[in-house]
């Protein structure tokens, strides 16, 4: 009797493990973006399905020339009926698997190099900023350049247009003729480095996300670096806004932190 409970319960935690398996397995599906630090073979991501984004130096950012998947959806920019991944985006696909990055003559390039275009500050985000958004990303959020339109179709119900104005980066040129843009270099290449404004722009997870009509982001993110804005700083920066909620990122050793700042009435002491 003893032995044949025993089998029982050694039964019952096998199939337990195999349901928690196919479980762990069926939301890696759903999510593909979730850490790949897990305990089954299932957190190896898009084993099968990886793009391939040629690097194009002038643009700053990498053309996509075979795209697989459903990542395009909520990534890179559409122009001239071709899609470009900036490096962040870049470093977090290839990271999963997701994208194999190539060189002008066809050449596979690393992710050792594809860190050296990040930490190296020239490409629109550093280090830190991609710490940030691998971070949210990982969470589900979408998440695009600030002032960086998705696509040159703008839908006439943008609510971000009036938050654009007046912010630096964000002079369009396009040449739809030729598909040869002399935006991307600006809009991607050295924008928002120096100084403090935002970096991106955050959408809340959405299904039915379109990038001809992504509607007012969540809130907009700003990295932080030395100190906090002074007043004048924050307040310069929240009335060009148009009221979308602002953050504030710091990335201290790999640790990722988000605030922000609210106004407080404190009350007049007798």
């Amino acid at each position: 009797m003893a032995a044949a409970a025993r089998d029982r319960r050694r039964r019952g935690r096998a199939a337990s493990a195999a349901a928690a398996a196919e479980d762990d397995g069926e939301e890696q599906h759903l999510n593909p973006f979730l850490s790949d630090a897990g305990p089954t073979a299932s957190r190896v991501q898009f084993r099968n399905v990886a793009s391939r984004a040629r690097w194009v130096e002038e643009a700053g950012a990498a053309e996509v020339v075979d795209s697989k998947g459903k990542p395009w959806l909520t990534t890179g920019v559409t122009r001239g009926g071709k899609l470009y991944y900036n490096v962040e985006e870049i470093g977090f696909l290839a990271e999963r698997g997701a994208l194999i990055f190539l060189d002008d003559e066809g050449g596979t390039i690393g992710m050792e190099e594809i860190y050296g275009k990040i930490a190296g500050g020239k490409y629109g985000c550093s280090w830190d900023a991609f710490q940030a958004y691998k971070h949210l990303k990982l969470l589900g959020y979408i998440i695009g350049r600030y002032g960086v339109p998705w696509t040159t179709k703008h839908s006439p119900t943008c609510e971000t247009t009036n938050c654009l104005e007046g912010m630096p980066g964000t002079e369009q040129s396009f040449d739809r003729a030729t598909g040869v843009h002399n935006g991307i270099p600006k809009l991607l290449n050295e924008v928002h480095t120096d100084g403090l404004s935002p970096s991106y722009e955050v959408y809340l997870p959405n299904s039915k996300f379109r990038k001809s009509s992504p509607g007012a982001p969540c809130f907009l993110l700003s990295m932080l670096r030395d100190k906090p804005p002074s007043r004048d700083e924050l307040e310069t920066m929240e009335s060009k806004c148009g009221g979308i909620p602002l953050k504030f990122c710091q990335v201290d050793n790999g640790r990722v932190s988000f605030l922000s700042f609210d106004k407080v009435l404190l009350p007049s002491l007798p």
